[in-house]
């Protein structure tokens, strides 16, 4: 990608809470990449704010995993080649999103983790719940069941997006 820029991109910064905002978005029926917008300065790390940036891109519909090479590639560009005054070159940044991608598949891989046991211990209450409401006297009736919503409602969240 020689010769392209993304200095097109508008730089807002977003304060919620003290929090330096990074924006993603994908143009309403675009199917192309998505649009990432970098706060003019933050103090995070290049790898923690792709972190960032790649769990946004990743609960999008439109997301596709080549988004990421090409998201990595206009923040290493805002935030390395303009503290360098030169940019990367293709074998440089190329290497260093090869290292970033490393490190996401073992945040993955904890992540996973940890949703799995919550996934269990979520399943084991709900059979509780369910054991416990088969019994119960019906004036427990509605209270348990907005339990077993409650309970439902969040392992269908935690239900891997792609099979």
């Amino acid at each position: 990608m020689p010769g392209w820029r993304c200095d097109y991109l508008p730089q807002r910064r977003a304060i919620i809470a003290g929090a330096v905002m990074i924006r993603v978005s994908y143009p309403e029926g675009f199917l192309g990449a998505p649009v990432i917008e970098l706060p003019a300065e933050t103090a995070a790390s290049v790898f923690s704010e792709m972190d960032e940036i790649a769990a946004k891109l990743r609960a999008h519909p439109q997301f596709i995993e080549q988004d990421l090479q090409t998201a990595f590639y206009r923040l290493q560009r805002k935030r390395i080649g303009e503290r360098l005054g030169k940019n990367l070159s293709r074998e440089d940044w190329l290497w260093l999103f090869g290292l970033w991608c490393e490190h996401d598949r073992g945040q993955q891989v904890l992540d996973d983790a940890e949703r799995d046991a919550r996934l269990a211990q979520l399943s084991k209450q709900r059979e509780e719940l369910l054991a416990e409401r088969a019994v119960a006297p019906p004036q427990h009736y509605d209270a348990l069941t907005a339990q077993l919503m409650k309970i439902g409602t969040e392992l269908a969240a935690l239900q891997p997006r792609h099979a």
